[in-house]
């Protein structure tokens, strides 16, 4: 294994660490989220940094908002990677308003998008930002009314950042969904296509060829008698576009580096499982071995993905549980 990857798989596991200490009883998937926050910027997770990010967020925000939520430790995570946290956190709150306020992009993934243009210094930019998403998800509702739905919101606005039209973005979309489905015929469900589709979409390049290569990637896992998830897990795949490496040896890299991870309690077949596993082995990999985008850097992408697929989890989780008490009852949450 590269030693770059192997220090980068240690700061990884330290950082997740560090971070169930800070968030006791989290969603383990959202604290792995917060640990690869910390892993993209090379810097080590501090439990008490956070534990100030976390009486910060309090006094600055009124009981019921969205931002004091799940996955609340993004946004906190992303305060203690801030030499200011107070700063940061303002930021956010002032294009998070923009982004909900009366416009169709409102709901629970809004604040990951308000981070994503907070994170990029584009914060003088948000009203047009918020526009330019709007016109696409609304291009995109005509393809497909049925797949665009909330957890598409953060990127959809990964997409706006770009410097891409909104008419190039969507026909971008449009042409690698079709090749897949169509004519790859890759097997997966419309939702892991679209969100592979957008992710694909955020870099410039012939669709067609990224789609090729995405498609290598996935049949490469086959090969080695290796499950890679064909939901969420998808959109990874289009992080891995730019890689400098051929397919054969990313597929090793990325398959000695889960197995190196699931030596570590959090990412055990019991936690995550073998597909989920792989995704995260995907994302470090990605970032060690990953150019710079001319569009997008490789980090700003995992992080993105990361916090997404997360934010999905989280729903599903929440949603589960809710309505397993509601049908018990006298069962008290």
């Amino acid at each position: 294994m590269n030693e770059a990857l192997n220090r980068k798989c240690e700061l990884l596991l330290n950082n997740l660490s560090a971070v169930n200490r800070a968030f006791l009883f989290s969603d383990p998937l959202l604290s792995l989220a917060s640990a690869l926050i910390f892993t993209s910027a090379d810097r080590e997770a501090d439990p008490e940094k956070l534990s100030e990010c976390k009486k910060i967020l309090g006094r600055n925000t009124g009981l019921l908002s969205n931002l004091r939520a799940n996955p609340r430790q993004v946004l906190l995570s992303k305060m203690a990677l801030s030499d200011d946290p107070e700063s940061y956190l303002s930021c956010v709150k002032d294009v998070y308003k923009k982004i909900h306020q009366g416009r169709k992009l409102e709901n629970t993934y809004m604040f990951l998008a308000a981070i994503l243009i907070c994170d990029l210094g584009r914060q003088d930019e948000a009203e047009e930002l918020v526009s330019k998403a709007e016109a696409v998800r609304s291009l995109m509702e005509k393809d497909h009314p049925v797949l665009t739905a909330s957890e598409d919101t953060s990127f959809i606005m990964l997409l706006a950042l770009t410097d891409k039209s909104v008419e190039t973005i969507v026909s971008d979309i449009r042409e690698a969904y079709d090749y897949l489905k169509k004519t790859c015929r890759i097997g997966a469900g419309s939702n892991g296509i679209q969100g592979l589709s957008e992710v694909l979409s955020v870099s410039y390049g012939d669709t067609k060829e990224k789609c090729d290569r995405a498609v290598r990637i996935l049949n490469t896992f086959k090969d080695r008698d290796e499950r890679y998830g064909t939901d969420s897990e998808l959109a990874v795949l289009g992080s891995l576009i730019d890689v400098d490496l051929d397919v054969d040896t990313m597929a090793d890299e990325i398959i000695e580096t889960a197995a190196l991870l699931k030596e570590n309690k959090g990412f055990k077949d019991e936690a995550m499982g073998r597909t989920r596993r792989l995704m995260y082995a995907s994302m470090l990999v990605s970032e060690v071995y990953g150019k710079e985008s001319a569009v997008m850097g490789n980090a700003i992408i995992s992080n993105t993905i990361s916090s997404v697929i997360a934010k999905q989890i989280s729903v599903a989780i929440t949603v589960a549980v809710n309505l397993a008490s509601a049908a018990v009852p006298g069962d008290d949450e």
